[in-house]
């Protein structure tokens, strides 16, 4: 909305692609540490990712990261902003889906990497209130979300717990068919902290794709 760019990286050429992203929510500044890590990480061993591509958006939401605010620049919560089949245009003083689906340029920017890397597994990265982490995923990836929480010991679970109408996971996972893994950090644990503990969980879901 402000014209700050979103950026997409994309690693290594194989039959198998991934895409990664962090801060959809611009008030969890953690994600984005652990997508700049992650990049990192990459560039330093390819082979952790041989035979795959790995696409990575560290910041989805440039306008509300600056601000450290949930929403964009127009007030509007990008994951609530899908194309999904559940689309709402119910709002509360949290949920603000934006005036149609795909309203927003951030929503139109991550629909264009979906169609860019044709993702085998998505893995969007959210922080929440500490005690409810977890590996929430939707459509099939319940063995993904599993291998992750083998080194991240986060809870596996279907939903995060309340309705999500409009999200990521309801459109990739749910109407689109393509795994999805939305992890959810704890909310007050450091970057550094959150990255030591979910860098096995990440990298074997990278290697575990499709």
């Amino acid at each position: 909305v402000r014209q700050r760019p979103i950026e997409l990286l994309a690693l290594g050429d194989g039959p198998v692609n991934v895409l990664i992203l962090g801060a959809i929510h611009g008030d969890e500044p953690t994600t984005a540490v652990i997508t700049e890590k992650l990049i990192a990480q990459l560039k330093s061993d390819p082979s952790l990712f041989a035979g795959r591509r790995v696409g990575i958006i560290p910041v989805a939401n440039p306008d509300g990261y600056a601000i450290k605010s949930r929403y964009n620049a127009n007030r509007v919560d990008v994951n609530r902003n899908f194309p999904a089949s559940n689309f709402s245009l119910s709002r509360t003083a949290v949920v603000r889906p934006g005036k149609s689906p795909a309203s927003e340029p951030e929503t139109r920017a991550i629909l264009d990497a979906l169609t860019f890397i044709r993702p085998h597994l998505i893995i969007s990265i959210h922080s929440i209130s500490r005690g409810r982490e977890c590996n929430n995923f939707d459509g099939p990836a319940e063995g993904i979300a599993r291998l992750m929480s083998r080194h991240n010991h986060f809870p596996v679970t279907p939903s995060i717990g309340y309705p999500t109408p409009g999200s990521m996971g309801s459109y990739c996972g749910g109407d689109l068919r393509i795994p999805m893994i939305t992890l959810e950090l704890p909310k007050d644990e450091t970057g550094e902290s959150s990255w030591e503990r979910n860098r096995a969980a990440i990298l074997t879901a990278i290697r575990a794709a499709g």
